[in-house]
């Protein structure tokens, strides 16, 4: 039925927006004639009205080249929304990397300069792009080695000036070409293979020493190329010299002729004085150069046999002729007797050799005692007669090699008797009667006997003095002697024992057994004392406890230092007697309850005897204040006080007076709050009733367990874990530790690698730490094969193929068995090399490995002298074959010689083996 049927008037239909969200007028592209086409030229800023403003080549785009679709949203931004990838992704999605919206063939800086990581330089300017990037259709771009020899491999196998595979020269190309010329390569020599071309060296043709196009074996040392110079020369003979191979100790490679041999450096004997002008003949007699001595003797014996002022020989001389000679000059030889052990001074200095040494006597040691030479001046001296004193030989006591008569004897130093005082001027004889004076005593009574006999004042010998003069007398002044009592025996006189005279205590002229002791003089004083009776007392009779020299009476007794109870508080002032009770001193107890006890008993806040409380009242009281006392809790008990419990009153806690038995555990008290607690659930978890564990005195409610100290400490992800998540339905006691108690899920469903066909072990923290559980580390060096050099960046897919862990071999050979097989240099198959790669090579550097070889072939006479094992292996398919004989020549002059009297000699390589196993001559 339409509009005009029932009379009514027609109503516009409304039409949806297609173009999606877009909230634009529809005039800004339509208008009102038609709805299609759109306007020529739309009133919309795509510039400003999008995220995507036109610029380039895209500013002649249509509308609908990008937006095919009417909801203009769903046109994307990148390059690959709406170009298709010629590069095939091999350059990943970022095309604006290479390209502008200038124009799709348009590059950017980077491109067009190939400034990446190979630059185009020289001919490579030049090069079409697709000359190198050939392949597929599209070229490949990626992946293209930057090696010169990926491209010009043929070109190294085709060279022909110039073998370079028979060469074995390297295949770095830019070794010796340029990118700018490929032609007229320059080879440096030194940096390829250390052996710098220098003087005449550098002018010659490489085929002078590489002949026939052989560069491999090339001999570096002079002798290798030179050997024909060596044994030609005749100006000396290098043969029969046995000079050394070694060229350039003599010769320079800028003038082969007139070389200079430095006996300074390389021989044993350096030219100093007249050596240097003697001719070499003089001394290598015949060409012989080896065994030339080196020792003036083996020279210069004639003149040693004939000379006779002194006649070396029968004088024994030693054969080293510079102890006295030089090579400057021979004659006028001085000796330097400072050398020997006896260095001559004095009067000795002008003394011809001949005196001393009779008959021409130098080999046997003579003596270097004085008396050797001067016993008999010793026998004949009489002031004093040295032999009847029986003084010692040593003159040089008494004499010197400067003067000898007028000696000086010091006393004091050459004996134990240091003359002082008044014995300085007393005559010798006075002391040595009758020329004694080996054994007289040092002792003052041996010579002032009868003086101390004759002494009366005291009395020395009645009183029982000793006969140690020197204890009161002195050697400057033997009257007015003076006595040290204060040093001289073990009692010091002090206060009113200073002015006393000797007699007043030394009664009768008794000095000997005279008592130390007070009481001996002052027992009087003591028996006669009544405040306080001493004897009665029992007082000590030791008067210096509280008397002294200075003041006998109104003496002091210090309680505190002289008794085991000092008086202190309220003691202080307490009379004697009011403790001391009928005189009572000796026996009187000093803890508190022997005075105190009826306090004790009679206190009832708390009661102390229903309290048990010990009897030890200064735990809580003091002399100071006997009331208000203080118990401290914390020292005093098993259970310091703190937090709460600090304000608790006593009988809280003690109740009954309970006070001997009471527990210290928490439980004791809070039990029901143990029991009570859901949050969680303590007696269903099986906690422990260590409510210190979790609690503090301070705050009981908010509690905080420490995790660290279970068997699991929490660390990284487990921190901020809720302890449900763990601990499900409650669940503490009997919680398993391991990780893949609650993460077998994990380890099963792991799938790079494949932890279950692996066989990998289930202690997660082998790989995985709590802080991090993805991108796991695995420590490969506590497996039995640890990884090093290249090892360390392969894939674990290189070696574990197919995801196979368990059972992977170790070995070298396993893996690298292909490499084994294929090489030539040396053939390891046909040479029978083991398969313990490892001994030669190393998992830093494959390519050029190193053969631990038992002959010393790196070291010693062999360092330097061979270039390739198949200098000596001639056999490449049997290394077991060997050659010495190819270095060693054959020459009969000197090894036959050499060898003559050694059992079964026989020329060949493994005779010279079986004897110098070390390489060594010896």
């Amino acid at each position: 039925m339409t509009a005009a049927t029932t009379g009514q008037a027609s109503k516009p239909t409304r039409t949806r927006n297609p173009h999606g969200p877009l909230s634009i007028a529809c005039e800004t592209c339509h208008s009102t004639t038609t709805w299609k086409p759109i306007r020529p030229k739309p009133e919309f800023n795509h510039n400003t009205e999008t995220r995507f403003p036109l610029r380039g080549m895209h500013e002649g785009v249509p509308c609908t080249g990008c937006h095919i679709n009417p909801v203009f949203s769903k046109v994307g931004m990148n390059c690959a929304d709406c170009h298709a990838d010629f590069h095939r992704r091999q350059f990943g999605a970022g095309c604006e990397e290479c390209h502008t919206v200038k124009g799709w063939r348009v590059g950017v800086q980077s491109v067009r300069d190939h400034l990446n990581r190979f630059p185009l330089l020289g001919a490579h300017a030049a090069a079409q792009c697709e000359s190198c990037h050939q392949g597929a259709a599209s070229g490949v771009y990626t992946g293209l080695s930057i090696e010169c020899v990926s491209c010009h491999l043929r070109d190294y196998q085709q060279a022909t000036s110039l073998d370079h595979r028979a060469a074995n020269l390297p295949t770095n190309c830019e070794t010796c070409h340029g990118v700018d010329r490929w032609q007229g390569g320059r080879f440096d020599h030194l940096r390829f293979t250390n052996f710098a071309l220098s003087g005449s060296h550098a002018r010659l043709e490489c085929a002078a020493c590489h002949v026939g196009g052989q560069f491999k074996g090339t001999p570096a040392n002079c002798f290798g190329c030179h050997s024909k110079d060596f044994t030609s020369t005749a100006n000396p003979s290098h043969v029969k010299a046995g000079l050394p191979h070694d060229c350039a100790l003599c010769h320079s490679m800028t003038t082969w002729d007139g070389a200079l041999f430095d006996h300074n450096q390389f021989a044993k004997f350096p030219l100093t004085g007249a050596h240097a002008q003697v001719n070499c003949a003089a001394c290598h007699i015949a060409g012989q150069f080896a065994g030339t001595p080196s020792n003036c003797y083996g020279c210069h014996a004639p003149d040693y046999e004939k000379t006779n002022n002194p006649d070396h020989r029968k004088g024994h001389f030693p054969t080293q002729c510079d102890s006295c000679h030089t090579t400057s000059q021979w004659l006028g030889a001085k000796f330097d007797h400072s050398l020997t052990h006896f260095p001559l001074t004095g009067a000795h200095v002008n003394v011809a050799c001949s005196q001393c040494h009779v008959s021409n006597q130098y080999a046997a040691i003579l003596s270097t005692e004085c008396a050797a030479c001067h016993l008999k001046d010793f026998k004949v001296t009489t002031n004093p007669n040295h032999a009847a004193a029986g003084f010692p030989q040593t003159c040089a006591t008494c004499h010197n090699t400067t003067q000898w008569k007028g000696a000086k004897f010091d006393h004091n130093t050459a004996t134990h008797f240091s003359l002082t005082g008044a014995h300085v001027n007393v005559a010798c004889s006075q002391c040595h009667v009758n020329n004694q004076y080996a054994t007289l005593p040092t002792d003052c009574a041996s010579c002032h006997l009868k003086d101390f006999q004759g002494t009366t004042n005291p009395n020395h010998a009645a009183a029982g003095f000793p006969q140690t003069c020197a204890t009161c007398h002195n050697t400057t002044q033997w009257k007015g002697a003076k006595f040290d009592h204060n040093t001289a025996t073990h009692f010091p006189l002090t206060g009113a024992h200073v002015s006393l005279s000797c007699i007043q205590c030394h009664t009768g002229g008794q000095f000997s057994a005279t008592t130390a002791q007070c009481v001996g003089c002052h027992k009087l004083a003591y028996d006669q004392t009544t405040s306080p009776n001493h004897r009665a007392a029992g007082f000590p009779t030791d008067c210096a406890v509280c008397h002294n020299t200075t003041q006998w009476k109104g003496v002091k007794f210090d309680h505190n230092t002289a008794t085991h109870f000092p008086l202190t508080g309220a003691h202080v002032n307490v009379a004697c007697a009011q403790c001391h009770i009928n005189n009572q001193y000796a026996t009187l107890s000093t803890d508190c309850a022997s005075c105190h006890l009826k306090d004790f008993n009679a206190t009832t806040s708390p009661n102390h005897v229903a309290a048990g409380f010990p009897q030890t009242c200064a735990t809580c009281h003091n002399t100071t204040q006997w009331k208000g006392a203080k118990f401290d809790h914390n020292t005093a008990t098993h259970f310091p006080l703190t937090g709460a419990h600090v304000n608790v009153a006593c009988s809280q806690c003690h109740i009954n007076n309970q006070y001997a038995t009471l527990s210290t555990d928490c439980a004791s008290c809070h039990l029901k709050d143990f029991n009570a607690t859901t949050n969680p659930n303590h007696v269903a978890a099986g906690f422990p009733k260590d409510c210190s564990l979790c609690h503090t005195t301070s705050q009981w409610l908010g509690a905080k367990f420490d995790h660290s100290k279970t068997r699991f400490p929490l660390t990284g992800a487990h921190v901020p874990l809720n302890c449900s998540t763990c601990h499900i339905n409650g669940q503490y006691a009997g919680l398993d530790p391991s990780c893949v108690a609650c993460h077998l899920k994990d380890y099963n469903a792991t799938t790079n690698p494949n932890h279950q066909a692996a066989g990998f072990p289930t202690q997660c923290q082998t790989c995985h730490s709590t802080t991090q559980w993805t991108g796991a580390v695995f420590d490969h060096s506590k497996t039995g094969f640890q990884l090093t050099g290249a090892h360390t960046t392969v894939a674990c897919s290189s070696c574990h193929v197919g995801g196979r862990f368990a059972g992977t071999p170790t070995d070298c050979y396993t893996c690298h068995r292909k490499e084994y097989e294929t090489v030539t240099n040396p053939n390891h198959l046909a040479a029978g090399f083991p398969k313990t790669c490892d001994t030669c090579h190393s998992t830093t550097n494959w390519a050029g490995a190193k053969f631990n070889h038992k002959f010393p072939i790196y070291s010693g006479t062999h360092q330097g002298k061979w270039a390739t094992c198949n200098d000596c292996h001639t056999n490449a398919q049997n290394y077991a074959v060997f050659s010495c004989i190819n270095c060693h020549a054959h020459d009969k002059a000197t090894t036959d010689q050499h060898h003559q009297g050694v059992r079964n000699y026989v020329y060949n390589s493994l005779n010279c083996y079986s004897c110098h196993p070390n390489g060594t001559s010896d």
